[in-house]
């Protein structure tokens, strides 16, 4: 997150415009709206577990990274 953030900040200086800052924040509430809620930390946990340990051609995968993005999701739409 910290690379991110300077990357951010540096693309907002360099081109004099706020919309890298706000991006980089929208994703770091997510994160820590994940990180607070047990539910949602549970549920990327095992997510991620899924993705990393599952062949690609498994639908199982494919219902794994959906069940990511919907996590991101909830949180995001919790932190707006």
């Amino acid at each position: 997150m910290e690379t991110q953030k300077n990357e951010a900040f540096a693309l907002a200086a360099e081109h004099n415009n706020l919309g890298p800052i706000r991006q980089w924040l929208t994703i770091w509430a997510g994160e820590v709206e994940i990180e607070r809620r047990l539910d949602l930390a549970a549920r990327r946990r095992n997510a991620e577990h899924a993705v990393h340990t599952l062949d690609k051609d498994d639908p199982a995968w494919r219902a794994a990274m959906d069940e990511l993005l919907a996590v991101v999701n909830e949180a995001r739409e919790a932190t707006a």
